[in-house]
């Protein structure tokens, strides 16, 4: 995890379980994501082996089933740091579609997550070491002294997760979803997040 505070501003960057969790789950049934943000596949891909156990009506509703889960998880619904509880997933009791999913692919969905979050605690250290998190605390400080006025309190989470898309999405003025490798690409990553930045201070 990556923390940065200023005068009034508090930045942080890390990754988040349940959201790995979900979207694995989401690439290993081949749900569509039309939802907003429609946050890009996972890398390294996850091949939808769990596809065909799902067709027609069974397919629609656990395409709902998991956007209501999703929703859940981006708006911050507490629930969902305890909905885990194997083997019968009674969080899901109404989403049984998704339940079954879950309860087939529970232990395969828990091993990838961990392996990424453990990757993911290398790639953030690699970050700090090569000085790419100092781009964000410049941007930051550039913005504060162009200002002509006293900058606005801000608390900007930054949740960097293993995407194919080198890119970030907005999920809410405080929230930023974004592919964990963005902050290789120093134009790429201050041009999404540098207007983030102008419009919270």
């Amino acid at each position: 995890m990556y923390e940065f505070r200023g005068d009034g501003w508090h930045v942080s960057a890390q990754s988040h379980g349940q959201m790995l969790l979900a979207l694995y789950v989401r690439d290993l049934a081949g749900i569509e994501h039309p939802g907003l943000p429609a946050i890009a596949r996972l890398a390294p891909a996850v091949k939808p082996h769990a596809a065909a156990e799902f067709s027609g009506y069974h397919a629609a509703e656990l395409r709902q089933e998991w956007q209501d889960w999703w929703h859940r998880i981006l708006h911050h619904d507490e629930r969902e740091e305890t909905a885990f509880s194997p083997p019968g997933f009674a969080f899901f009791a109404d989403s049984p579609t998704l339940q079954r999913l879950l309860r087939a692919h529970y232990g395969s969905a828990l091993s990838w997550s961990r392996e990424r979050l453990a990757e993911y605690s290398r790639v953030s250290a690699e970050h700090h070491a090569t000085g790419r998190r100092r781009m964000l605390e410049q941007m930051i400080t550039e913005r504060a002294l162009e200002l002509e006025r006293e900058p606005r309190p801000m608390q900007l989470k930054m949740v960097e997760l293993p995407l194919a898309q080198r890119r970030a999405w907005f999920v809410d003025p405080g929230t930023v979803i974004l592919s964990q490798d963005l902050p290789r690409d120093a134009e790429l990553y201050r041009s999404f997040l540098e207007p983030v930045i102008r419009f919270m201070l």
